[in-house]
């Protein structure tokens, strides 16, 4: 079965994603062999992640600082 629509990718995929290779890791699902290439990846996806919470919390506090247009301004 052909998806014909756009792929679909979010930001909670990605972090569903990492959980589970954390889940995986710990379960011993991986061979000594895998670990490095599974943790370079999981690494980037860690960066990633944390950059792209970084941008969203910084996105908020200055939204959050921005005067609203109903709040009177100063004469």
């Amino acid at each position: 079965m052909e998806n014909t629509t756009n792929p679909q990718l979010k930001i909670e995929d990605l972090k569903v994603l990492k959980e589970i290779v954390n889940q995986a890791v710990s379960r011993g699902a991986f061979n000594a062999g895998e670990c490095t290439a599974i943790g370079a990846v999981y690494d980037k996806l860690n960066v990633f992640l944390n950059f792209i919470d970084a941008q969203e919390a910084a996105k908020q506090q200055a939204e959050a600082a921005e005067p609203t247009a109903q709040e009177p301004q100063g004469e």
